[in-house]
């Protein structure tokens, strides 16, 4: 029997109790995802919701040996401080986020703010060492230049691989700035923040147009986070994931994965990420200089 706060996604046909879980359709799957309506409702009206215990204990323990393994001795540490590790392009660096990038949760999430066709932006691991100073609130849809006001096109979740407190640096949001579509941005005190606590294991996700920034670390120990950003499929990625994941590494990865990536077709069968009016993930194979559309071997037409 599955517990009232079980938020693990279920195939369409399971038993569940009336009004416990969302039926959603996701990458072509039909799956309930426990409490996906009224994530989207805080998010609608607050710009961000934290929910605890995304991950359990075991997995956020094997996704911190793993990141620390595979991902540590690549890391950055930013200027001018020199005190926040960053390290983007996950996909490239380790198989230990695959599956959080490619979440049916998460997914839904993203949907659910964005319109059914998502892609992963950019996949970075954070890490506060101490006496990192904090970060100015920004918006990270800025990146894009298009006027505002505009329905979102950014979705950003953070997951805890280690407790989130005021003193390590939890990360800084001004509920509600979502909808502040004349106003540039303010620092504190001009502007009144919340700061997140959570344990590990616990995801907080936001609008692209939510005021944020990650706080100071005044403690002793490090604090390190995964940063899942995912935009609509028609835009831009913040990070280039065709030319920053190998392409053998893709060819490794379940289709989910691939498809979140990038590798889908556009609204229609002319819609942006097509290749010759076909399913680009199709394609992929396919592509030599001049190749014959005709050729038995490739694809029908369509997304």
């Amino acid at each position: 029997m599955r517990r009232s706060h079980d938020k693990s996604p279920v195939r369409e046909g399971a038993q569940t109790a009336d009004g416990e879980e969302d039926l959603v359709e996701v990458c072509g799957e039909r799956v309930r995802v426990p409490g996906l309506k009224g994530w989207l409702k805080a998010i609608d009206e607050q710009g961000y919701v934290l929910i605890p215990d995304w991950l359990d204990a075991e997995r956020t323990r094997r996704l911190r040996v793993a990141l620390r393994r595979d991902v540590n001795p690549i890391r950055e540490l930013l200027p001018p401080h020199h005190t926040t590790v960053r390290a983007h392009n996950l996909l490239a660096k380790t198989r230990c986020v695959d599956d959080l990038v490619a979440d049916l949760r998460v997914l839904a999430l993203a949907q659910g703010v964005l319109g059914y066709k998502v892609q992963i932006s950019a996949a970075v691991m954070f890490d506060l060492l101490p006496g990192s100073k904090a970060q100015p609130l920004h918006q990270d849809d800025s990146l894009w230049p298009i006027p505002r006001p505009h329905p979102p096109f950014l979705f950003n979740t953070v997951i805890a691989v280690d407790d989130f407190t005021k003193a390590n640096g939890g990360t800084v949001l001004v509920p509600g700035s979502h909808l502040w579509h004349d106003q540039k941005v303010r620092q504190p005190p001009d502007v009144e923040t919340t700061q997140i606590e959570m344990k590990a294991g616990s995801l907080v996700g936001w609008t692209g147009a939510m005021w944020h920034g990650g706080g100071a670390n005044t403690t002793p120990e490090s604090r390190m986070a995964v940063n899942l950003n995912f935009n609509v499929a028609y835009l831009r990625q913040q990070e280039n994931q065709y030319i920053g994941v190998p392409r053998e590494e893709v060819a490794k990865m379940p289709e989910r994965l691939q498809r979140v990536l990038g590798y889908q077709g556009g609204y229609s069968a002319a819609g942006p990420g097509m290749v010759d009016l076909r399913d680009p993930l199709l394609m992929m194979d396919k592509i030599r200089f001049g190749y014959d559309v005709n050729d038995p071997a490739m694809p029908k037409l369509g997304p």
